[in-house]
């Protein structure tokens, strides 16, 4: 059983301006005692996402060193390089996504003036799990027959077929339905409704004549098989394999596009702290990590929702803070905010 990511709720939260982020860390980092800082960042190669790399170097008075890939993968071991390039590091990074929601998917305008799914690389990693998880919801049917709720389930979901190189939902059919089947349907067996899922609401909603169970397809209620290759290095197949778990859960949710960008930064920050506490060897270095979901407005402003946060003090990993959403959202709220004393055009030697 996988260990659960934070809550939808939880991590709902209001964006903050770019400038003004960076400008709470700097407060924060600069009262904690942080000298010779060296700005580092993971996230997505998007161009979307260079103004950020942009305005944290400006920020730190430091152009930002690069701890990241496509899709907002981390390599931790780029850290080690980092720290010989500064005495103490401050950390950004996390996926992002674009500000147009539609149909579950976050769109941006390119500058060729298409809009497009964005962060990309997670939209391909979801949408043929999404796809498979969608027909589901819409070839299983519900009904109400007299007093007992039946659920039809087409053949192609009860036969078993072995793993192979395509997606493929699995029905927990012990949650699902009970008893063996009443009898045939149109495209597959028809079964008595698990009393567990028969709530008054659904009562309510249904009628004899079958209707697609839709969201009543709970992520308790499947999972997903697919064979993974889980040594590979290319970023769309380690994506899918750190995901493969949660993926019935995100499908499931409201906004798919964006639970998974969320799920993902949840990820890559506790790599990253993992590597800080239990690999790295950098006695007396401070480090400050902030992980959050950026939102792309257009391809030139992004607001970001903190997440997560680190903080080591003098190398004390022992001692490491971890702070949750609402925890980061208070410390960063309690902090100044700095201003640069040079202009954006100054720091770039115009």
């Amino acid at each position: 059983m996988p260990i659960a990511p934070p809550a939808e709720s939880l991590l709902d939260l209001p964006p903050m301006n770019l400038m003004e982020l960076y400008g709470r860390m700097r407060s924060l980092t600069n009262k904690a005692g942080f000298s010779g800082t060296l700005p580092a960042i993971w996230q997505c190669s998007d161009e979307s996402q260079s103004i950020k790399k942009s305005l944290f170097g400006y920020v730190y008075n430091c152009p930002t060193f690069n701890l990241g890939r496509v899709g907002a993968l981390l390599d931790p071991q780029r850290f080690a390089t980092a720290a010989h390039h500064g005495k103490d590091l401050v950390i950004f990074g996390g996926s992002h996504i674009g500000a147009k929601e539609s149909e579950g998917i976050g769109y941006i305008k390119r500058i060729n003036d298409q809009q497009v799914p964005c962060c990309g690389m997670l939209e391909r990693v979801l949408s043929d799990y999404l796809q498979v998880y969608r027909r589901a919801t819409q070839l299983i049917r519900i009904f109400r027959s007299g007093s007992l709720v039946k659920i039809e389930i087409p053949y192609k979901y009860l036969f078993e077929k072995p793993v192979g190189e395509t997606v493929r939902i699995i029905l927990h059919r012990d949650k699902l339905i009970e008893g063996e089947a009443l009898g045939e349907g149109t495209l597959g067996k028809i079964y008595r409704a698990h009393p567990e899922i028969v709530t008054p609401e659904i009562l309510d909603s249904l009628h004899q004549t079958p209707q697609p169970i839709g969201k009543l397809l709970r992520p308790e209620l499947f999972s997903f098989r697919k064979k993974l290759d889980f040594d590979s290095h290319e970023p769309q197949t380690m994506l899918e394999v750190s995901f493969f778990d949660f993926m019935p859960e995100i499908v499931a949710s409201g906004y798919p596009h964006r639970r998974l960008g969320n799920i993902n930064t949840w990820r890559q920050f506790h790599r990253i702290a993992s590597y800080i506490t239990d690999s790295f060897d950098g006695s007396d270095i401070n480090v400050f990590v902030l992980a959050g979901l950026t939102i792309d407005h257009t391809i030139r402003y992004n607001t970001v929702i903190p997440q997560f946060g680190f903080w080591m003090q003098q190398g004390r990993a022992l001692e490491a803070r971890y702070f949750g959403p609402q925890e980061i959202n208070q410390l960063l709220a309690e902090q100044e905010i700095y201003r640069p004393p040079v202009t954006f055009l100054e720091y770039a030697g115009l």
